[in-house]
């Protein structure tokens, strides 16, 4: 086993056996543009870190228009790039999601302060980027959606191929919360299918839960580049909403899955998506069937942990002791983490709320 991994008391021998009993499709399916682009350029950085290549800086931006982007600028093309044979470090690189070929632009830069700049100048500011840090031991990434146009807009980019902790992929879920879920505005801007009807009154869309999973699962594929994931792969007990995984080997040299993560998604609603009123006992049934699928699919899957993501979307916010007093024993007995979000119903009811908090 590679170091720095532990199995969870699951043999190697169980593992090589349900990796090939339960093959799963590449993590790039059903991936959006700029988490295709983040992981290919991500596979990229791998390979040249692991050549020892060493530098300051590597900006790429990605671009859906090569020709225009690149246009007025002084470039060259690398059509080669992809291979991982020509040195990235020190350079602003324009490429697009298939990353088929790169070109490399000339511009003025001495530091970090004068590159960002020398990007805006030029007019690029507004191309999505990943900007990769190759001062420290291993190289550290940082995505700008928004491009850096919009510097304040970014998150962190995992290269290496360590275990995912729970603090680091709650701090996935909670950005992902806050920059997609958190007010109705930002569902309609961050996802292809909104998660309310209705908010102002409190009306759902039709079965949530799968309208939040697909841009989540994206946002984990962004962040955490070295795993591969996936929404609903099948059990014999059922559909896993998203199972995350890592590729190591074993003792013996034979590649083996280890799976990580078990997240099963739940939306706590006062409605339902055609206006009916659902009555607050089937809160708790809803939350112990959860956690119960969770056990489940973690122990079909020999995965290491496990979580219950609760997305509520009820009038009050009740807080996680109360929405968690009746299945809280239990997780915390079975090692299930109980993660949940409030989904307000309005800005201005976010705002008020964070104002009471201060």
């Amino acid at each position: 086993m590679a170091s720095g991994f532990g199995t969870g008391g699951v043999s190697i021998k169980e593992i090589e056996e349900f990796m090939s009993a339960e093959p799963f499709p590449p993590a790039l399916a059903g991936a959006s543009i700029q988490t295709r682009f983040v992981r290919k350029i991500a596979d990229l950085v791998s390979a040249r870190a692991g050549l020892g290549e060493k530098g300051h800086f590597s900006v790429f931006l990605l671009s859906e228009a090569l020709h225009e982007d690149t246009a007025g600028h002084d470039c060259e093309e690398v059509p080669l790039i992809a291979n991982g044979q020509d040195v990235i470090s020190n350079h602003v690189w324009i490429a697009t999601a298939r990353f088929g070929t790169a070109f490399r632009c000339k511009l003025p830069w001495a530091d970090q302060t004068t590159l960002y700049a020398a990007i805006r100048n030029a007019g690029l500011g507004h191309l999505p980027a990943l900007v990769v840090d190759w001062r420290t031991a291993n190289p550290v990434g940082t995505v700008y959606s928004g491009g850096l146009n919009q510097s304040d807009d970014n998150s962190r980019v995992i290269f290496e191929n360590s275990p995912i902790s729970a603090n680091d992929l709650r701090a996935v879920l909670d950005r992902f919360w806050l920059k997609c879920l958190r007010t109705p505005g930002l569902t309609i801007e961050g996802h292809a299918m909104k998660v309310w009807e209705k908010a102002s009154k409190g009306i759902p869309a039709e079965r949530p839960e799968e309208r939040i999973q697909g841009k989540l699962l994206d946002a984990i594929k962004t962040h955490f580049t070295r795993h591969d994931m996936r929404a609903e792969p099948y059990t014999d007990d059922g559909r896993i909403d998203i199972l995350i995984w890592s590729n190591t080997t074993s003792m013996s040299g034979m590649p083996v899955q280890l799976n990580e993560w078990v997240l099963e998604l739940k939306a706590i609603t006062d409605r339902t998506s055609t206006d009916q009123p659902k009555p607050p006992s089937l809160v708790d049934p809803e939350l112990r069937g959860g956690l119960e699928q969770a056990m489940a699919y973690r122990g079909r899957t020999k995965a290491l942990h496990a979580a219950l993501c609760c997305y509520d979307m009820r009038t009050k916010d009740v807080g996680d002791a109360a929405t968690f007093a009746t299945v809280a024993s239990d997780a915390l007995t079975n090692n299930v983490a109980l993660w949940r979000w409030y989904l307000f119903r309005s800005t201005s009811a976010a705002r008020h709320a964070a104002l009471a908090s201060a």
